[in-house]
């Protein structure tokens, strides 16, 4: 996976920002995958599209080698 600016935080500190945050640069604040909370205020839409797909391209394949069972 390329670097992303996205920071990893806990589902606690995602609902916090969610509710505090004054901004950000695509209009979206947080996002939540595989129960995996990410800050992404300091992403741009491109950016943000980008890390989005690779969090996708991750778990599919980890889906194909078997070091995931769908669920």
């Amino acid at each position: 996976m390329r670097f992303h600016k996205a920071k990893s935080v806990s589902a606690i500190e995602a609902k916090w920002i969610i509710a505090e945050a004054p901004s950000s640069l695509s209009d979206t604040i947080a996002i939540c995958h595989n129960e995996n909370w990410y800050d992404v205020r300091l992403m741009t839409k491109h950016e943000l599209q980008e890390f989005v797909l690779d969090l996708l391209r991750g778990e599919l394949v980890a889906l194909q080698s078997g070091q995931m069972i769908p669920h």
